[in-house]
């Protein structure tokens, strides 16, 4: 069957994309991310405009906030990435620029709804922490821990988005029967590492959580740093895992069960593993083990 890129499939692509951005915030960006490179840049940006602005004008203004971070994530990644910039500089300035339109739309909502002062957010999240307590009494949180945390939450959730659309775009490529045109500066999945500069930076801002040298507020950005930093060593320690899988041919029961405990459960395990990595550099090992075997 030959591939092609038909309107019907473009109907098909864009309408999943917003039904999973909508239900889960980050699914829809494999999608997003073969409507991109199959149908152009035009089509891409036309789409999440108008989609963004219908939430916003349909009163979801969380829900547009979202989704244009997303989609401003995604595309400026892959806007760098077809003019050869690597990956490191590509996915810094397309979260840079997610995060950005991201707490302009936020200010922009919180103005709309008459929420002007830091007093009134933090009511706000009082608020919505009370409801999830309600939904879920075991959970306890901090409304005032939340509203500090909200800037790594918002460079995590953009980061994630852009990690599972890299992750999962060839998949839905081959799913669609849509031809897929490689890049010379796209990166290798499994070679994902984080640049060695940034262990120093992890490494000072947990000191910084730990031992207070300026004041509160210095505490507060090096929190956020570490929660930042612990998504990026997440997906080093995915990259270590995938590695190991492939070295020990796993089958699909056995990748399955493993990414259900580690990745479902045991999160902040492969964080670990990522953050080892940089010492001890597992798929270096590993490679060096299967031509041995082979001899």
């Amino acid at each position: 069957m030959k591939k092609t890129a038909t309107p019907q499939k473009f109907i098909t692509i864009s309408s999943l994309s917003i039904l999973l951005s909508m239900l889960t915030v980050v699914m829809g960006a494999p999608l997003l991310r073969v409507l991109r490179k199959t149908y152009g840049p035009v089509a891409f940006w036309i789409l999440g405009l108008v989609v963004t602005g219908a939430a916003w004008l349909l009163n979801a203004q969380p829900l547009a906030l979202f989704l244009g971070s997303v989609w401003m994530t995604l595309g400026a990644y892959m806007e760098l990435e077809q003019k050869g910039v690597g990956w490191w500089i590509s996915g810094l300035a397309s979260v840079a620029i997610g995060s950005a339109a991201a707490g302009l739309g936020l200010f922009g909502a919180l103005q709309k709804n008459g929420i002007n002062t830091y007093a009134e957010v933090q009511k706000l999240m009082e608020q919505f922490s009370g409801q999830v307590q309600k939904m879920n009494p075991a959970v306890k949180l901090d409304p005032a821990i939340l509203v500090q945390q909200i800037p790594s939450a918002i460079v995590i959730l953009l980061i994630i988005a852009l990690g599972v659309g890299l992750i999962f775009e060839r998949r839905v490529f081959s799913w669609l029967n849509l031809p897929r045109e490689k890049i010379a500066s796209q990166l290798k999945l499994l070679e994902y590492r984080v640049p060695d500069f940034v262990i120093w930076v992890a490494m000072t801002a947990f000191l910084l959580t730990m031992v207070s040298f300026g004041g509160k507020a210095t505490s507060i950005l090096a929190v956020n740093i570490v929660n930042v930093v612990i998504v990026l060593y997440f997906f080093q320690g995915l990259a270590v895992l995938e590695v190991f899988l492939n070295s020990m041919k796993a089958g699909v029961f056995m990748r399955v069960l493993t990414y259900i405990i580690l990745v479902g459960q045991l999160l902040l395990v492969l964080s670990v593993v990522g953050l080892i990595d940089y010492w001890v550099d597992f798929r270096a090992r590993l490679n060096k083990v299967k031509p041995a075997e082979n001899n």
